[in-house]
């Protein structure tokens, strides 16, 4: 293992069982075939594997709940118990059953491995600011966890935008104790993502999905300046491939101590690992 010990936020938890799923949703196996991971799916073993040699210690494993592609809880909670220290599991928010959801989240987060929530709101077609998620987010203040929430484009070509950048400004001035961890850069609206997170203390980004080289001006500015503090490595493995994205952020050349910040320190201290 190299020296970084890098945490990644986010992977697709896609497994040979989830990939059965996929099958069912010609949208959802149409986007994973042109993101060219269709043929990838990983086992926790797998995960762990590819992990080991890549440098990185610790990856967030997600829950996710929509109207086409669910991976159910106990998928990321099996792979945290299977490598506890090295998986960790966030549980997905459902705004369809609020009650249930919140019930479920509450159950999750007693179980070994839980570190918090994530959102697609792409799935509800409800953006991330509606209200009928407010309950989500008061439970994660009230637990002390952050959330992720999914923002930028919708990948599926059945799905339209919903998670623009702005939405999060709202969330974040209504819950200010609440970590709030905005994936995929952003992107297309990077600008603007940085512009909620730069304003907002508990407003963090994660940079997966979109490989550093194709970064912005406005992220690697951001990090920069005002922005090492509030940036996350992350993947969305098998769409990046760990040793490829920690690469290619040491080309960027930010320097050691930005370096660090980003692949672990934050992640670090924002999940309290």
């Amino acid at each position: 293992m190299s020296t970084t010990g890098a945490i990644d936020l986010t992977c697709l938890p896609f497994t040979p069982d989830t990939k059965e799923g996929a099958y069912q949703h010609p949208g959802q196996k149409s986007v994973l075939q042109r993101l060219g991971i269709w043929d990838k799916p990983s086992t926790a073993d797998d995960l762990v594997q590819a992990m080991d040699a890549a440098g990185v210690d610790k990856l967030i494993v997600p829950a996710q709940a929509g109207n086409e592609w669910d991976i159910p809880w106990e998928i990321p909670a099996e792979m945290a118990l299977r490598h506890p220290g090295r998986l960790y599991a966030v549980q997905s928010v459902n705004p369809s059953n609020i009650s249930q959801g919140l019930r479920n989240l509450d159950e999750a987060s007693k179980a070994p491995g839980f570190v918090g929530a994530h959102s697609y709101p792409h799935w509800w077609r409800l953006a991330p600011d509606d209200r009928v998620y407010y309950p989500f987010y008061a439970k994660c203040q009230e637990l002390g966890v952050p959330i992720q929430i999914q923002v930028g484009q919708a990948f599926q070509n059945n799905l339209y935008n919903v998670g623009h950048p702005s939405t999060i400004d709202r969330i974040a001035v209504d819950f200010p104790e609440l970590p709030i961890i905005g994936l995929h850069v952003g992107y297309p609206w990077e600008r603007e993502m940085v512009a909620v997170s730069w304003k907002h203390p508990n407003v963090y980004i994660a940079l997966d999905t979109h490989h550093p080289s194709s970064w912005s001006r406005d992220v690697t500015d951001f990090i920069r300046g005002d922005g090492a503090t509030k940036m996350m490595f992350a993947t969305n493995y098998p769409i990046l491939d760990f040793a490829d994205a920690i690469s290619g952020i040491a080309d960027l050349k930010f320097g050691d101590e930005t370096e660090q910040l980003i692949l672990r320190g934050n992640a670090e201290r924002v999940y309290r690992f």
